[in-house]
């Protein structure tokens, strides 16, 4: 790790008071905040709360943990832009909202009482933490940070969707990705990316069981064992199976994912 960034309380503080009262600029004219906000402010908190148990698992710093935990309110800011502006949370037809975010964090002054290092470090993990993969060059201590966050985010990610499928199937996630036809079949490519054991393609997500199985493929980009771990506990294969086809090709990439995420270590 890097040396402690010196990330205060009080700065910690400063950061999850301006996400909030950002995101509370979306209410809709009837002053409601729209669901897909909410849920989306909510998501914010727990990753939030997943990045600062796993840097606290990982036996951080204490200005780590924090700078961690300060990573989780801020990550997904583009998220309500993106809403404000298109009324859903496609990147495809509308920004990348990893880059969208960075810029408004940057522009809003929110960071200016930090050091240029834990600055740098948070706008990277903002930028970033969306890429399908990593960029190949980062400074010094900030790669962990931006792993750190990618596993936080897809923790409350495979929450959010189990919930929904629990509820009603996940049909909300129609008002989130336009276009997507919710009861659709599998696409093959995204069954060749989970043969490979690589992360999928979100332009291959055409259906619900596409994006259950892209999310699938989120299991072996799993950085740190406290998150394989969580994964594990929450059996986050089993919610995804359930609702997923029983055809012989998706069974088998599935068992394969499961046996990869048991044998990883935790």
């Amino acid at each position: 790790m890097a040396p402690p960034r010196p990330i205060t309380a009080d700065q910690l503080t400063r950061i999850r008071d301006w996400l909030q009262a950002f995101a509370e600029r979306f209410r809709d004219a009837a002053g409601e905040l729209p669901a897909a906000v909410a849920l989306k402010l909510d998501h914010t908190r727990r990753v939030a709360e997943n990045a600062r148990d796993i840097a606290r698992d990982l036996d951080w710093s204490p200005d780590d943990v924090r700078l961690a935990e300060a990573l989780g309110w801020l990550h997904d800011a583009g998220r309500f832009a993106q809403f404000g502006e298109f009324g859903h949370f496609h990147d495809a037809s509308s920004f990348n909202h990893g880059h969208r975010g960075a810029d408004l964090v940057r522009k809003s002054g929110v960071l200016d009482s930090l050091d240029e290092d834990s600055r740098g470090c948070l706008l990277d993990g903002i930028r970033h933490h969306n890429a399908k993969t990593l960029p190949e060059e980062l400074p010094p201590g900030r790669r962990a940070f931006l792993e750190l966050i990618r596993d936080a985010d897809k923790l409350d990610i495979f929450r959010v969707v189990a919930e929904g499928l629990e509820r009603n199937g996940f049909r909300e996630l129609a008002g989130m990705w336009p276009h997507i036809n919710l009861d659709g079949p599998v696409n093959p490519r995204l069954l060749e990316d989970l043969r490979a054991r690589d992360k999928g393609d979100v332009s291959h997500v055409k259906s619900l069981a596409d994006f259950l199985l892209l999310e699938a493929s989120w299991l072996y980009d799993l950085h740190f064992t406290p998150a394989r771990a969580r994964a594990r506990r929450a059996r986050v294969l089993d919610a995804l199976a359930a609702h997923l086809p029983s055809d012989p090709d998706v069974r088998a990439v599935l068992d394969d994912t499961r046996r990869f995420l048991e044998s990883a270590p935790c």
